[in-house]
């Protein structure tokens, strides 16, 4: 299975784990770090394991337009999630 796959299936278990803990409770979006920037770190972590695992081989690394998608799909889960349960929580 290529990188990417590991890589969005990642994205929607963080998606879906911190949209709802902010469904739950609202007022970890107050935070000094916002939610999407959790997101962001989950990205990081990710890259360097994987960069880490494969000593820095080609195809260990994923591409900047799968990065893009999966921070497009990552945002999207958390804030439809927020949305539909009616949390007050803001996301940015």
């Amino acid at each position: 299975m290529p990188i990417g796959s590991y890589f969005f299936a990642m994205i929607i278990i963080a998606s879906i784990a911190i949209g709802i803990l902010l469904a739950v409770k609202p007022e970890t979006a107050d935070a000094s770090i916002p939610p999407f920037i959790w997101l962001l770190g989950c990205m990081l972590i990710f890259e360097m394991i994987a960069f880490f695992r494969g000593q820095g081989a080609p195809g260990t690394a994923i591409g900047m337009s799968t990065r893009m998608i999966g921070l497009a799909i990552g945002l999207a889960l958390m804030a439809s999630i927020v949305f539909v349960s009616g949390s007050p929580a803001r996301l940015f």
